[in-house]
């Protein structure tokens, strides 16, 4: 942006006063040592001037600039007074008396026969200060001290940096005309009583210019190029898991690029993996992903990903396995075992608000939650998440792994209500149940990805509904009998307790085995199977190997009576 100061200095130079020329991003002082009269210590001045201006800058959105060696009111050359500051000192000086210690670049040059001093204020990373708290932030041409509660939101925002809100130095003519077209299209489609007809009104409504009118850095993602000659996404289609792709690259705008990336991806989908006859006397027709996952981590992915990576967005599509990969990593208090539950500001709101309002996202959905739901209730795995501070990865599996889940959601209605069987709690439940006995307080707060407290209204809305039973000395729950006998009869395992009991006469007939063997060949969670080891003991079924350890995973356990053989 020195081409913004060049071009003041010029204005300045041809009769136009420093002040005219001054803006929410730059601003011209005098140094006091040139002054007509100067008072008391003019460094000392000078330094406090900068300091107070340079934090001002810092706590405003963008990059700015000081320029000192000019009076204010004056007019051509005589506007220009000079300094003989050193910029090495300036910034030395800034740095140390600001908290957190603010960097600024400093460098003296010559113009109009002057010396200046031009010093560039980066956009900032934290709330700056002085030493002594005081605070103040650019708006308009004016420093305006900071309250209480915009020292809050400029710290929020500063920790959750919107990338898509910083300035650009392009205009509407640099943006792709065919996107500005289809999002004034999409835009008077959404808002029929609200009708726009131009370029510059579509990028105002959907608040993609700044207060000086500047473009932001949303509006060339969404109508414009904003990596350059790298694509924004590809498309990759492998015949069969690990062949060599057929890449297609996606390096239109992004109101563009998202329509294409859906599309591509149907045309190499298969409509009718499976053809699901149900016990209701219908049929189902399941496809190999389900359109709304897929909508939902194609969209999160162009809307949540990093803009300021070069790289694109990676969807893996073979005709059993779907990936998307999306360049950074997860939304700021987002963790990878919260996904479905954690609400969080998203790290791109300017852009997810014009999306918003051009209808293609949800402002405020998370996505995962939907993604899980399509899968669950098609018979399926949920999606697998991969994530870290480079990427995020969302995966689907398209083999129907449960049919017979698919034929028991369509029976369940009568029992728990048609909206409970689209509930997410409902199906994590279900598909925990179709291979355990039990869910215990714990395991279900980490299934449902909720706290303990919260977990336990959860589990008691699932009893009052009619899907679980509460086994209260044990401090677990499973499937109601009528619940567990609609699974059964559609070939869904769903174990019950007296199942594990079984398993573990079975287990002992050979011989001791540890807690341990036994948590992981009945599949149960390690308080039922205690809870079932103690019953059986309690009724001398079992007993305790006097040879092994007294407590632990490792404690062995024998059918009472019989000798110890030889250690499992």
């Amino acid at each position: 942006m020195y081409d913004v100061v060049q071009r003041a200095l010029s204005a300045i130079a041809a009769g136009q006063t420093p002040d005219s020329q001054e803006s929410a991003h730059l601003d011209f002082k005098e140094d006091p040592a040139r002054a007509a009269h100067p008072r008391g210590n003019p460094e000392a001045h000078r330094l406090q001037i900068l300091l107070d201006t340079a934090i001002c800058f810092a706590n405003a959105d963008g990059e700015s600039f000081i320029v000192l060696g000019l009076r204010d009111k004056a007019r051509g050359p005589e506007a220009f007074t000079g300094t003989d500051a050193s910029p090495q000192d300036i910034a030395s000086k800034i740095f140390n008396r600001t908290r957190p210690n603010l960097t600024v670049e400093a460098r003296a040059e010559e113009f109009a026969g002057r010396r200046l001093v031009i010093i560039r204020v980066p956009q900032g990373l934290a709330l700056y200060s002085r030493t002594d708290g005081a605070a103040a932030r650019r708006t308009g041409t004016s420093c305006i001290p900071l309250s209480d509660g915009a020292r809050q939101q400029i710290r929020f925002s500063r920790a959750n940096p919107d990338r898509t809100a910083a300035p650009t130095a392009l205009d509407t003519d640099d943006l792709d005309g065919i996107a500005l077209a289809e999002g004034i299209r999409r835009f008077n489609s959404r808002h029929p009583d609200d009708v726009i007809v131009s370029s510059d009104e579509l990028l105002r409504r959907l608040g993609l210019r700044n207060h000086d009118g500047g473009l932001l850095s949303a509006a060339v993602v969404l109508f414009g190029h904003p990596l350059g000659a790298q694509p924004s996404a590809q498309h990759l289609w492998r015949p069969a898991p690990g062949a060599e792709p057929e890449r297609n690259d996606l390096d239109d705008p992004l109101i563009l690029a998202i329509p294409q990336a859906l599309q591509r991806i149907r045309s190499h989908s298969n409509a009718e993996l499976e053809r699901i006859e149900l016990p209701t006397g219908q049929e189902r027709q399941i496809r190999d992903f389900p359109e709304r996952a897929v909508d939902e981590a194609v969209l999160n992915a162009f809307a949540h990903r990093d803009w300021t990576l070069g790289r694109p967005i990676v969807i893996d599509q073979s005709p059993v396995i779907l990936s998307v990969d999306s360049p950074g990593g997860l939304p700021v208090g987002v963790r990878r075992d919260r996904l479905l539950t954690t609400s969080s500001a998203p790290p791109n709101p300017t852009l997810m608000s014009a999306l918003h309002r051009l209808g293609l996202v949800e402002e405020t959905s998370r996505g995962f939650d939907r993604m899980w739901i399509a899968m669950l209730g098609s018979g399926r795995e949920a999606p697998e998440v991969e994530a870290d501070e480079s990427h995020v990865r969302v995966a689907f599996a398209a083999p129907v792994d449960s049919p017979g889940m698919v034929r028991a959601l369509s029976l369940l209605p009568d029992v728990i209500g048609a909206t409970a069987t689209t509930n997410l709690n409902v199906l994590l439940a279900l598909r925990h149940l179709a291979r355990a006995s039990a869910l215990t307080e714990a395991g279900a707060a980490a299934l449902f990805q909720l706290s303990r407290a919260e977990c336990r209204a959860v589990l008691a809305w699932l009893v009052g509904i009619g899907l679980l039973t509460a086994d209260q000395p044990a401090r677990s729950w499973s499937l109601a009998p009528r619940v567990r006998s609609i699974l059964r009869a559609q070939q869904v395992p769903a174990p019950a307790d007296g199942g594990i009991e079984a398993a573990v006469i079975d287990l002992l007939a050979s011989g001791p085995v540890t807690n341990r063997r036994i948590v992981s060949a009945t599949g149960a969670p390690a308080p039922v199977v205690t809870e079932v080891l103690r019953r059986l003991a309690s009724r001398g079924v079992i007993e305790k190997d006097p040879d092994g350890p007294a407590r632990g995973p490792a404690v062995r356990w024998r059918a009472s009576g019989t000798a110890p053989p030889e250690e499992k």
